[in-house]
């Protein structure tokens, strides 16, 4: 049986936190939250324990975990043969080696991988990708995905069998943080909203049109959330990469996938 269910997750733009928390839904159970956007919140270790049960998401930056999650769990979280889901959430394109290596990192750190999901969430660059998802479509799916590892791990109670996922080894390239300006115009009225969800700190707090480029991961969580649209990218090949991913990319429904172990 269960004894806790645990959710890790890091939602810049809250894409894969409406994921994780419908999986967890189906559980039935009370759970744990553990919410590592914020740069405060990936300060401590986390260590879990056996019988315990922990479902982990991340979003999918260029096919891979993004670099900093990498290092912040090959450091920092530890099971003892604690049950692990694995959720990767991407932006219609491709989750490429992502969910792989997502479980590899866990697995190599004493969890046990019972099930594993790749979902799609409205792109951080723009909302002509996936637009509005996760959609009610995809809730229902990860919601009964949870309902039924909920039910298989309280039956059988011990995995015997590896969980394989799609992806390659050795990972593709990850991303590559050129430093990019996020520019501001004189609409923004420092009410602090994009520097209190800035998951790398790069947002000053008392003057929200200073940025540092350095720090920035570009997850656009400060767009997204800016009440008067005083926030965007305007440097010109990020435009023309954005035309041309739109272009490619916008007129197919890529849908969730899911892997277990049962």
């Amino acid at each position: 049986m269960i004894r806790n269910l645990n959710l890790l997750y890091f939602s810049a733009t809250d894409t894969t936190k409406k994921v994780i928390k419908s999986i967890a839904k189906g559980f039935n159970e009370d759970a744990k939250e553990y919410d590592i956007t914020l740069p405060e919140n990936r300060m401590n270790s986390l260590n879990f324990k056996e019988n315990e049960i922990i479902i982990i998401g991340v979003p999918v930056y260029a096919g891979r975990v993004p670099e900093f999650l990498s290092e912040y769990f090959l450091e920092k979280i530890h099971g003892n043969n604690t049950y692990a889901v694995f959720i990767v959430v991407y932006g219609n394109r491709a989750y490429d080696d992502a969910l792989l290596e997502l479980k590899d990192i866990f697995e190599n750190n004493g969890f046990i991988g019972v099930a594993g999901g790749a979902f799609i969430g409205e792109h951080s660059y723009t909302e002509r990708l996936a637009t509005g998802r996760p959609d009610d479509g995809d809730l229902n799916i990860a919601y009964k995905f949870g309902k039924d590892i909920s039910e298989k791990i309280n039956n059988i109670g011990t995995f015997t069998q590896k969980l394989k996922v799609k992806g390659n080894y050795p990972y593709r390239k990850g991303m590559v943080y050129e430093p990019v300006m996020i520019d501001t115009d004189e609409s923004c009225i420092n009410c602090g909203i994009c520097s209190m969800h800035c998951p790398t700190g790069a947002i000053d707090k008392y003057d929200n049109k200073s940025i540092d480029i350095f720090k920035c991961i570009r997850c656009c969580s400060c767009i997204k959330r800016c009440p008067v649209n005083a926030k965007d990218i305007n440097y010109d090949p990020h435009k023309k990469f954005l035309i041309e991913f739109i272009s490619k990319y916008s007129s197919v429904r890529q849908e969730p996938e899911l892997f277990s172990t049962y």
